[in-house]
């Protein structure tokens, strides 16, 4: 072994440069795959290694009102209890600034988990109390900086005013929309009474959080044994855990689903190189069995040498992938509670790495097993006309191979589901290619044979490379068809995704959202909200909250199913159609008319409605105030991301929610600069209204999605140029037979220009037959990924994918047949004496 491993790395050493296509395209796929995989493995650790931290508890019960003293002491009787009031509301600064916030009232055992750590050190209890007659606040540093704000200065909040008394460095159970609604404030218990914000109107939501040594399902069951009548909302930790385990095992499959086609892009560029390599190296091959070196030993110099080249290929592409991650990690870091850990990183980095060499074996064997299947003596009289087939040892350790790689596969996939799909689909894409290479080489044949082309000679010459048995139409076809359909798959994913991301930001928005407008405050808001010169439309629309109870003649809190009953007590925010001033989107059934005076009739938010399997036309019943109301299910609507604000549940027709409506919520069109002062205008007349101005959240949104639109694009960019490299090899796997056929041509006196043209026409049939394959199965397989998984459709970027098969397969294949003629200017008799070479 050790003599076999000095002639591989002696022979590597001197002709192993041209196997520099096999090295990149497998770096890069290794890298992006470890680069996903690190970074999905370093969030999803981070956010699920302790989600009760998150959470903040074991259970939380939440409700719109203080829970009475009996329930207080049920819960607390079962486990260790802390409360916290949150709502948003509006802080100014001294200098008159307004900001919005999440104001956070919490008692002495927050946090249950985790250590919330200020700055200055002090415990929170310290830095709420009262010192100098006046109550302390807890600013989160963002807002500091915002608002140009230090420990020691002054704030006002509703009636009273507080001094910043430290800042939050971390707080364990911070929401992951906090950016969204606001960013939290600490308070006491004792300051946010004297601040009067809690008044008719006011929408708090009182959050008891539970500790506890109970399962968790088993002690909602509990209360709900207890209370079967109470309208407090259950949620434990394993849910929320549940949740983000999806959500992540969607995001990270989808990228990882990319990164394998880039990996298995990568695995077509290395059958060709190595392909490429071992034709070059066919007079050694002779050589050595010639003098006596058998298969097994010669079959092994080969195959450590593209063990050789695939670890370290693989393993520099996991650490370039690593590095990525790491990156990626820091950049999210400040929206996320992430914490770059390395040591997170190795096993991703060693699946990668293993994923590496497995793809690399699978794809080179079957040329090592070709190449090496040559009579010697038909290879020292003409190595050109040698007929190979991949003998059956190699096939049954190629099918080892792909049978490792499709577990690996399986287990690095957050979601098996994805990585079934993905096996399958490649398995359709290279069946298809199958039938249609046969498909080609026959009606080849039958159209050069046709009478009406026998004088074409350069249309016969190109059919005749389409259908000869030596015709590299094979290989190019499977090379070129699976790597273009993955990479038109891949293209549509990645502009799907940027298109959705491009239209989540809304052109046109509302300069000032409102909520909390009490209904005897409405003539007053109006008038101070007209004051602003540049105003051109004012919307203001009821805000109702309530419960659906029945669906039919069925009570949700009477259904056998557990998820219903748990639903029953879930609480809807509810308006009227206006227009449809929110901008939701119907995606089943319809609007009801304008000037609808019927019975009342109700549109569901999807996500409600699917949950609880309602249909159109069903009959719903609604809690609201301790008073039924019924209406008939008209349309189902999605929300249209962040072009709508408010997030309604459901939305009634005229009329029907009238006798219920105490508060309103709205929006104002006007410039950007007169957004500021007349929220600061209405904070100062009507402190409990939450002004938001949707710049600051567009911006913030902006920069999100833009990185997340930087990584795709760097996704796609990665997969685009391991598929030119599959090219660009297989083109090198494939010139040295058409250049040996052409100068025969040539010699024999067929003109260059009728080569010329043969060769064009050859690569521009193949470019056309490659760019319509991938195109159609690829958009078909990119629509299903999104449609059915992501739920997200292809839209307007369908003819980016037919685009890229088209300029990819048609430049590559031009530069290919570019390539081949110039080879033709060097003189006949030396191309026929090596023409290997």
């Amino acid at each position: 072994m050790r003599s076999l491993l000095r002639l591989a790395w002696r022979d590597l050493r001197g002709s192993g440069r041209t196997l520099w296509v096999f090295c990149v395209c497998l770096m890069l796929g290794v890298a992006l795959i470890a680069a996903s995989g690190g970074l999905y493995r370093q969030v999803s650790a981070s956010l699920l290694a302790d989600t009760r931290t998150l959470f903040g508890g074991d259970l939380e019960v939440r409700t719109r009102a203080p829970l009475t003293d009996e329930v207080q002491a049920w819960i607390a009787a079962n486990g260790t209890v802390s409360r916290l009031i949150e709502f948003r509301t509006m802080l100014m600064t001294a200098a008159g600034d307004t900001h919005l916030v999440e104001l956070q009232s919490v008692d002495e055992r927050y946090p249950l988990y985790g250590t919330l750590t200020l700055d200055p050190p002090q415990p929170l209890a310290q830095a709420t109390s009262v010192l100098n007659g006046r109550h302390g606040i807890v600013l989160d540093p963002v807002l500091s900086e915002r608002l140009s704000l230090t420990v020691g200065d002054r704030i006002t909040l509703g009636e009273i005013e507080l001094d910043v008394r430290a800042l939050t460095v971390r707080q364990p159970d911070r929401s992951l929309r906090a950016d969204w609604s606001g960013p939290p404030v600490l308070i006491s218990a004792a300051a946010l009474s004297e601040t009067a914000l809690l008044q008719p109107g006011s929408r708090p939501v009182y959050r008891y959080r539970v500790r506890t040594d109970l399962e968790p399902q088993a002690w909602r069951e509990a209360f709900m044994a207890a209370y079967p009548d109470h309208e407090a909302e259950l949620r434990t930790f394993i849910e929320r855990n549940a949740r983000l385990g999806e959500v992540l095992g969607q995001i990270g499959s989808g990228v990882l689903l990319i990164g394998f086609s880039a990996l298995f892009i990568g695995g077509m560029g290395v059958f060709n190189s190595v392909q490429a390599y071992l034709q070059g190296k066919l007079g050694t091959l002779a050589t050595l069995r010639a003098i006596g070196l058998r298969d097994g030993r010669l079959a092994s110099v080969y195959l450590l040498q593209i063990l050789i080249l695939a670890g370290a290929s693989s393993l520099a592409g996991a650490v370039l992938g690593g590095g990525f991650a790491l990156v990626g990690t820091a950049l999210v870091s400040d929206r996320l509670p992430v914490a770059s850990d390395g040591a997170l990183l190795v096993a991703p980095l060693a699946l990668a790495w293993v994923c590496g060499v497995a793809i690399a074996l699978l794809f080179a064997l079957p040329a090592l097993g070709r190449a090496l299947t040559v009579n010697p003596a038909t290879l020292f009289r003409g190595a050109m006309g040698a007929a190979t087939h991949v003998p059956a040892k190699a096939r049954w350790v190629t099918f080892f191979c792909a049978l490792i790689v499709a577990a690996l596969l399986l287990a690095v996939m957050p979601d098996r589901v994805f990585g079934l799909a993905f096996i399958l689909a490649l398995l359709l894409v290279m069946g298809s290619l199958e039938v249609l290479v046969r498909t080609l080489r026959t009606i080849a044949r039958r159209v050069a044979e046709h009478p009406r082309i026998a004088g074409q000679f350069a249309l016969r010459i190109a059919l005749s490379g389409l259908y000869r048995p030596d015709s590299a139409l094979r290989p190019t076809l499977l090379s070129l068809g699976s790597a273009l359909t993955l990479l038109v798959a891949s293209t549509l994913v990645v502009h799907t995704l940027l298109l959705t991301i491009e239209e989540t930001v809304p052109q046109r928005a509302p300069a000032l959202v409102f909520y909390d407008i009490g209904a005897t405050q409405k003539a007053d808001f109006e008038a101070v909200v007209g004051g602003a010169p540049s105003l051109t439309q004012l919307d203001l629309a009821p805000l109702v909250l309530g419960r659906l109870v029945e669906v039919g003649n069925e009570s949700l809190r009477d259904s056998a199913d557990l998820e219903r009953q748990i639903e029953a007590r879930d609480e809807h925010k509810m308006s009227t159609l206006q227009n449809n001033f929110d901008q939701v989107v119907v995606t089943r059934g319809t609007w009801w008319p304008a000037d609808y005076q019927g019975p009342a009739r109700v549109a569901m938010e999807d996500r409600e409605a699917d949950q609880l399997g309602l249909q159109i036309g069903d009959t719903l019943t609604f809690e609201i105030l301790g008073h039924s109301v019924t209406a008939e299910l008209a349309a189902i609507y999605a929300q249209k991301r962040l072009q709508s604000r408010l997030w309604l549940e459901a939305i009634f027709s005229d009329g029907v929610l009238d006798p219920f409506i105490s508060r309103y919520v709205g929006m104002a069109y006007m410039d950007g600069s007169d957004a500021a002062t007349t929220q600061n205008r209405i904070a100062a007349v009507q402190p409990n209204v939450v002004t938001v101005r949707t710049s600051t959240i567009l911006d913030e949104a902006r920069a999100i999605l833009t990185r997340a639109a930087a990584a795709l694009t760097a996704v796609g960019a990665i997969t685009l140029l391991a598929s030119l490299l599959v090219l660009v090899s297989v083109i090198a796997a494939s010139r040295v037979r058409q250049i040996y056929l052409a100068t025969v041509l040539h010699t024999l006196g067929a003109r260059v220009a009728a080569i010329q043209r043969a060769l064009y026409i050859e690569h521009l049939l193949l470019a056309g037959v490659t760019a319509v394959f991938a195109a159609t199965i690829g958009s078909a397989l990119a629509s299903l990924l999104l449609q059915y998984r992501l739920e997200l459709d292809l839209g307007h970027a369908w003819w980016s994918g037919g685009l890229v098969a088209i300029m990819v397969s048609t430049t590559a294949l031009s530069l290919g047949a570019r390539h081949l003629i110039r080879q033709l200017r060097v003189s006949p008799a030396q191309l026929l004496r090596g023409f290997d070479t």
